[in-house]
């Protein structure tokens, strides 16, 4: 791309995509931890259901979700997705006024089949909009943003649930969660809005609809097995959601054994732990965003490879030193971020070289087959870290196998992508 070209680059509706993503990710965040503290509050463990629930659709639909974002126009799925994402929080918000458990954990089920077929539209934009000589930059940024909306939903609604649960008494649980969720309805229609002024860009495919696309899996993944540079990328990929996943659940865990809760009643001790899983995430989530930023820069004009090799390093020493540090020491909060700093820097050029490298055809294909990949490993961290919980490895325990992990997984990245800086 020539200077000229690049200075017609349309960063505006670049950002204006980073933010619909943003919004979408925190309300999808947020809501998720308001249904896990109002499970605390009612004294259910719905952590590991909510973040099955949350991977299931792309398993299911992830061939579908990609040949739609193939055959129309992106910009007219990611509309009505961010309009169907309103109606979804409206029905959760009128749940939760109802006191109805299964109302808001229906709506919020059709909130994850939303943000499974809003993945490949916005993703697939990114380079309709920017080319491929800034997808570096821009794919980082756009994962930055979506991890700044995730820390916020996951540390907003635990802070604000709680806040309010503690000033209005310790039986106002269900208004507690339905006020931060009409707050984020609020804020999707607003969001909505901003949908409509990104750009139409024409769709490059015309395959026509198939029965198969419910069954198509299998095929979609050859499509990615096939080729080297998408195959390697995607497996570091969903290494990435794998441990970011087993590590969310593993900072819950930590924080429930530091603050143990003997009834649902004692909204102190409930609010306690909460506070604590906050500021576990917060750590490690501002971490990411950094590292993001950080890897963001260095990618800005070029996709460098050697950054993710150098992310899967400081991974493994990441989960080391939290499985020797004390828990609660400045130490182990320092090490926390520098590890969601290493991991961010290691996914950045992933993601930018298996958006860029995919035909332009068939990206939603290549995205989609890969939230399918993702979504399979964030099932697995949920089963992983439940059975090592479940057969008594501490937690500490937990980050030294991620950190055995995490070193396989460097020295594949490192064999596989070091010709491709």
């Amino acid at each position: 791309m020539s200077e000229s070209e690049n200075r017609k680059t349309p960063w505006g509706s670049f950002w204006g995509l980073s933010l619909i993503q943003s919004m979408n990710s925190l309300n999808e965040k947020g809501v998720q931890f308001l249904l896990i503290a109002l499970g605390i509050w009612m004294m259910k463990e719905l952590q590991y259901s909510l973040s099955v629930l949350i991977v299931l659709p792309f398993v299911l639909f992830s061939p579908l979700a990609g040949w739609l974002a193939d055959r129309y126009s992106k910009t007219r799925l990611l509309q009505a997705m961010v309009l169907l994402q309103v109606i979804v929080l409206v029905g959760m918000t009128v749940g939760l006024f109802m006191h109805s458990l299964w109302i808001a954990i229906g709506f919020f089920t059709v909130f994850c089949i939303q943000a499974m077929f809003f993945s490949p539209a916005k993703k697939g934009l990114v380079k309709d909009i920017v080319g491929s000589e800034n997808i570096g930059f821009a794919s980082g940024i756009l994962e930055i943003t979506s991890m700044l909306a995730l820390l916020l939903g996951q540390i907003g609604a635990l802070f604000i649930e709680y806040s309010l649960l503690k000033k209005w008494g310790p039986d106002s649980g269900w208004e507690a969660a339905a006020w931060p969720c009409a707050c984020c309805t609020c804020g999707a229609v607003a969001v909505f809005i901003l949908s409509l002024f990104i750009p139409h860009f024409e769709p490059e495919s015309r395959r026509p609809f198939r029965w198969n696309l419910f069954w198509k899996h299998f095929a979609q993944l050859r499509m990615i097995w096939r080729v080297p540079v998408l195959r390697n990328s995607e497996i570091g990929i969903g290494y990435f959601w794998f441990i970011a996943g087993t590590m969310m659940l593993i900072a819950l865990q930590m924080a429930a054994e530091a603050n143990p809760v003997a009834s649902s009643r004692d909204f102190m001790q409930v609010l306690g732990q909460q506070k604590d899983s906050a500021l576990l995430m917060a750590w490690i989530s501002g971490g990411s965003i950094l590292g993001g930023v950080t890897a963001s820069v260095i990618c800005a004009r070029r996709i460098r490879t050697w950054v993710a090799t150098a992310g899967g390093v400081g991974m493994t020493l990441g989960c080391l030193l939290l499985a020797v540090i004390s828990y609660g020491s400045p130490a182990f909060y320092v090490s926390l971020a520098f590890t969601g700093f290493m991991a961010a820097g290691y996914l950045v050029p992933l993601n930018a070289l298996l958006q860029d490298r995919a035909d332009n055809d068939k990206r939603g294909d290549v995205i989609a087959a890969g939230n399918l990949v993702d979504c399979f490993l964030g099932i697995m961290s949920v089963v992983v870290q439940g059975c090592m919980k479940l057969v008594g490895i501490s937690p500490q325990a937990q980050c030294a196998i991620l950190a055995v992990s995490s070193a396989f997984v460097a020295i594949f990245i490192y064999r596989n992508t070091r010709t491709l800086s």
